[in-house]
C-alpha cells in the first residue's frame, strides 16, 4: 500500500513536495479571518504589569536593579540586575538563601563564571565574592530583602 503524495518520507521530504490541489482548496476555504481583542491599558484584575523599561535604578556604577515582586512577610524579592562591562557587585554574605539565573551574558563570582543559561544558589550564611563582568549580563535574582550584607 502507497502513503499519499503529502505524507513526509523518513527523511522529512515529501513525495512531491506538494499537497494535492484538493486539499488545499479545502484548507484555504477553512481559514477564516481572527477576531483581534481590544487592548486595554489596565493589566486584568488581580495582575500587575511591569513594562519593559520602567523601574530601573542604579545601584553602584554600571549596576542597575529592577524590582519585579518583594514578599515583606517573607523578606523576599525578585529582581532583575543587569550589569554593564566593568559593573562590579562588591563581596557580600548572605542571610538567606539566593537563586541567580543568568539570562544574558556571563559574570564571575570571584573567580567561578557563569555564562547564559546557568544557575547559581547562595545558601544562607555563604559568602560572595565581588561580582563583575567583562562582557555585561542579564540575571534573574531571587533572595532576600533588605539585600545581602556587605562585606564586614
Amino acid at each position: 500500500m502507497s502513503r499519499p503524495p503529502w505524507i513526509e518520507e523518513e527523511d522529512g521530504t515529501a513525495d512531491d513536495g506538494d499537497l494535492p490541489q484538493s486539499i488545499q482548496e479545502a484548507l484555504a476555504g477553512g481559514v477564516q479571518p481572527a477576531e483581534l481583542q481590544q487592548a486595554h491599558e489596565q493589566p486584568p484584575e488581580g495582575t500587575r504589569t511591569l513594562r519593559a523599561g520602567e523601574g530601573w535604578i542604579q545601584i553602584c556604577p554600571f549596576v542597575e536593579v529592577r524590582e519585579l515582586h518583594r514578599d515583606d512577610s517573607s523578606g523576599t524579592h525578585t529582581s532583575l540586575m543587569r550589569m554593564r562591562p566593568g559593573g562590579v557587585v562588591p563581596a557580600h554574605r548572605h542571610r538567606r538563601i539566593e537563586e541567580c539565573i543568568v539570562l544574558e551574558g556571563e559574570c564571575q563570582i570571584g573567580t567561578h563564571r557563569l555564562v547564559a543559561g546557568d544557575v547559581h544558589i547562595a545558601a544562607a550564611g555563604s559568602w560572595h565574592e565581588a561580582v563583575t563582568t567583562r562582557t555585561g549580563v542579564l540575571v534573574l535574582l531571587r533572595g532576600e530583602y533588605p539585600h545581602p550584607s556587605p562585606a564586614v
